[in-house]
């Protein structure tokens, strides 16, 4: 009986993430929607913050020294150790895991035909597990391609195959696995002084279980373009001006919903949807909605269906200060 209202509460937590209106608070949504959002905008969020590459770390920060040294230790690309970081892991250095953590690394001859210190081709394979601080446990798992375009800067293109990233937490009494599969492409071209462009086409298969149940499963599939323009020119990685258009797919117990995504930048008189490096920073590290959400400061990104005319929109009032509108 315990148990049984235990998956009740539960039950009720995911209940109220589908509300038609409101300000969520720091609590983990299990919305399979709003999951698939803080997924694909995290991943921009570490697209973003790489753009001043691996050689300009040592000016950044400690921060961005420390993640140029660990994917460094593991022949990886600074990005690749950046969205795991943005999806809540990170990487042990190797041998810190007591062979947990085992990343199969190709960089096909170190490669770097631009000198802009970062390989041209990296193909990589992960199985690693561990702990995170306050006792949470994390799985990766899958592939990763990885090409640099030609030119400091310049961008680059990215494959995911079956990567998989879990998070195990303890809920009182129950235990909580959230568990994200992606599989697809990212495009990135362009360069500081013209902006970026992003093009995505990625499949985010979601999984939540509680004590080993399964509670919430959902596809979203979604093809995406995504302008980055940043503020400054000589520091591309500290914010700019973001737009996003494109589509995307829902599946949830054999329904499908599809979904066209707009920004309030590409509407007139509406403040342009704001992406912030110190904010993506200071919002993640105190748990704050507005690192789910991306890190952005202003403007707002609404996903509409196609169909019923319902929609998601995420508001970002200022740094960490996130709000959540449904119409279902």
């Amino acid at each position: 009986m315990k148990r049984y209202f235990g998956m009740m509460a539960l039950l009720v937590l995911v209940l109220a993430a589908c509300s038609t209106t409101g300000t969520l608070g720091d609590g983990e949504s299990l919305d399979a929607e709003q999951l698939a959002i803080e997924t694909d905008l995290n991943l921009d969020a570490a697209i973003f913050e790489d753009l001043g590459g691996a050689a300009a770390a040592s000016v950044q920060s400690v921060e961005d020294q420390d993640v140029a040294d660990l994917a460094g230790a593991w022949g990886l690309p600074t990005v690749a150790v950046r969205f795991l970081k943005a999806w809540g892991v990170r990487l042990p250095r190797p041998g810190d895991a007591d062979g947990q953590c085992n990343i199969d690394v190709n960089t096909n001859g170190y490669a770097d035909a631009d000198g802009d210190g970062v390989f041209d081709l990296v193909d990589a394979s992960f199985d690693c597990s561990g702990t995170l601080g306050g006792g949470q446990a994390f799985a990766v798992s899958g592939g990763f391609h990885f090409e640099d375009k030609d030119g400091a800067f310049t961008g680059f293109a990215m494959s995911l195959s079956d990567f998989t990233v879990s998070l195990t937490t303890t809920r009182g009494e129950h235990t909580v696995q959230r568990t994200r599969t992606l599989n697809g492409s990212v495009d990135v071209s362009g360069s500081p002084a013209e902006g970026y462009v992003l093009t995505k086409d990625l499949s985010i298969h979601f999984v939540v279980e509680v004590d080993g149940e399964v509670l919430h499963e959902a596809t979203w599939t979604a093809q995406k373009t995504k302008t980055y323009t940043p503020d400054d020119p000589d520091a591309p990685a500290v914010g700019g001006v973001v737009s996003i258009s494109g589509n995307a797919t829902l599946t949830r117990d054999g329904n499908a919903m599809e979904f066209q995504v707009s920004t309030s930048t590409d509407v007139e008189g509406e403040t342009p949807l704001h992406w912030s490096r110190d904010c993506w920073r200071a919002a993640r590290d105190a748990g704050r909605l507005g690192h789910k959400m991306g890190g952005f400061d202003a403007g707002w990104i609404l996903h509409e269906n196609l169909t019923t005319g319902d929609y998601t929109k995420v508001t970002y009032n200022g740094c960490g200060n996130v709000s959540v509108e449904k119409n279902f």
